[in-house]
């Protein structure tokens, strides 16, 4: 069966449909009711079944960012018509309803969730099933999540400009996407000669342990701060102050306020939290590897910057350790966050908005 989807015809991306929805259906989506949303864009004259089935699905799914479901996409083309069958075509063929005698009622704001249902909200976006996200198994057998990880910090900023860390999350992920098949090649080529070389075992189990430890820090990563962008995403501000500690929150008032200087300040409050706070066991756990710290040493003089003209870690701070958070934040402060930030905006969502294959392989787009 082909299902045609007018949203990616009607308009250039699902962000710019969302963010021209009425205020009322965008906080009816945002509450989770997507019937009372539905009989709003009837009620403004929109009435193509297709149209507003997509608005719900789309909503429900902003990793997709609006385009069409592909054909081996099975369970999302069965979510698509049971959305049409059960809430759009209700909504279309219900009887008018007779004209209140009062005001309708204002759609109340979303309520306020815990971390652990803004958490759950943020893998469903992502379109991650949190039972198979198993860093220990390795990247052959996450690598769609690891894929889908990245899609979602796309998406988000994609979504609102002003999350300047889901961009650079994006482009700071293909780099460890690299490290990940790097790891994994060696582990394969290795395997090939384990029977005839002796050392093959050994290479195989540092290769291993660093992916694995790796693979560790990007679910730290997504646990710590995609739960925040998600509640900013459908709560804006009120959210995140019903749902974060009070120390996360000023970040967050900062983005929120549009200010260009308090939104870069906000982003900057982000990243170095992830770097000295959610990867350190990660960073630690590599040096603690028994290896005389040789892959340290790797690490620190293979590091190129995700940034076009960027400069690789050991010519900002030679001699540093990567895994060491001094010698990151000093990297990432002097160089690769001013060539972020002094990206123009068409070219930085041109990056972000690059495939991630191409980013881990610094193939940049032209521009």
């Amino acid at each position: 069966m082909t299902i045609a989807f007018s949203v990616e015809g009607e308009l250039e991306s699902w962000a710019d449909t969302l963010l021209r929805l009425p205020a009322g259906v965008r906080a009816a989506i945002r509450a989770g009711h997507a019937e009372e949303a539905v009989r709003l864009l009837v009620a403004g004259g929109k009435r193509d079944e297709n149209w507003l089935t997509d608005v719900v699905f789309h909503t429900r799914h902003p990793e997709l960012r609006g385009r069409a479901i592909r054909p081996a996409e099975r369970a999302l083309a069965q979510e698509w018509l049971a959305v049409r069958t059960s809430i759009v075509h209700p909504v279309l063929t219900a009887p008018p309803a007779p004209t209140p005698a009062t005001p309708a009622p204002v759609v109340s704001a979303p309520p306020a969730r815990p971390v652990a249902d803004w958490r759950l909200r943020a893998l469903r976006a992502a379109g991650i099933d949190p039972a198979r996200w198993d860093p220990d198994a390795g990247f052959t057998a996450t690598r769609p999540i690891v894929e889908r990880v990245y899609a979602y910090d796309m998406a988000l900023f994609d979504h609102d400009e002003r999350l300047l860390w889901a961009g650079m999350a994006k482009l700071a992920g293909a780099q460890v996407y690299r490290g990940l098949s790097v790891t994994q090649a060696t582990i394969d080529a290795a395997a090939m000669t384990a029977d005839q070389v002796v050392s093959a075992d050994i290479l195989i189990s540092y290769a291993s342990s660093v992916q694995v430890k790796l693979l560790i820090g990007q679910r730290a990563i997504f646990d710590d701060l995609a739960w925040q962008h998600q509640a900013f995403v459908e709560g804006g501000l009120p959210a995140l102050e019903a749902a974060a500690p009070a120390g996360q929150v000023g970040a967050w008032r900062d983005i929120a306020s549009g200010d260009p200087d308090r939104v870069r300040r906000g982003n900057r409050a982000l990243l170095r939290h992830e770097q000295e706070v959610v990867l350190a066991p990660s960073y630690a756990s590599i040096r603690d590897i028994p290896d005389f710290d040789q892959i340290p040493k790797r690490m620190s003089a293979e590091a190129l910057s995700p940034i076009p003209g960027g400069k690789p870690f050991r010519e900002v701070v030679p001699g540093g350790d990567i895994t060491v958070f001094a010698d990151r934040w000093k990297w990432i402060e002097t160089d690769m966050l001013p060539a972020y930030e002094g990206l123009t905006p068409s070219r930085r969502r041109q990056l972000v908005d690059a495939p991630l294959a191409d980013l881990a392989d610094r193939r940049w787009p032209p521009g």
